[in-house]
């Protein structure tokens, strides 16, 4: 496993805890004191911040070489994927409070949900990012082997 692959595990591990715990919080905060004060749980996602040790933790690999072309093709593969994925949540959440606020006739949108927006964006293109070298990853080395891809 190379230093991309692990910092990636390092990504997914963290964004999903920070994911599940908030969600659970969120929840449980809801039925025992409702909203808004419930959206306190979202604190938990402060966890993902983890994620971006990683790069201090495995150093780079020993020798001349730290990536081929494949690993930079992996890469770049993994960046696009993130994007795109990334957009199209970003899309769709907007989508989701214009219609949310056409059903309700309401007119104008609270600021305090504009940063929630662009944490989903971010959190989505990094875990994609992450997924996605994971999968290309494991993608190669069944074609190495001679598995079925």
């Amino acid at each position: 496993m190379n230093r991309m692959q692990k910092i990636s595990w390092v990504m997914v591990i963290c964004i999903s805890t920070a994911l599940i715990l908030s969600t659970i919080a969120i929840t449980i905060l809801y039925y025992k004191i409702g909203f808004p004060r419930a959206w306190a749980g979202w604190g938990f996602m402060g966890i993902t911040g983890f994620a971006g040790l990683g790069p201090l933790i495995f150093k780079k690999d020993p020798g001349p070489v730290q990536c081929d072309e494949r690993d930079q093709l992996i890469n770049m593969k993994a960046a696009r994927a993130g994007f795109a994925i990334s957009y199209g949540v970003f899309g769709l959440l907007c989508m989701g409070i214009w219609i949310c606020c056409q059903y309700r006739n309401a007119e104008t949108i609270s600021i305090h949900l504009l940063p929630m927006l662009f944490m989903a964006a971010g959190i989505t293109a990094y875990l994609t990012h992450a997924i996605t070298i994971l999968f290309l990853y494991g993608k190669d080395n069944k074609l190495s082997e001679g598995g079925a891809a």
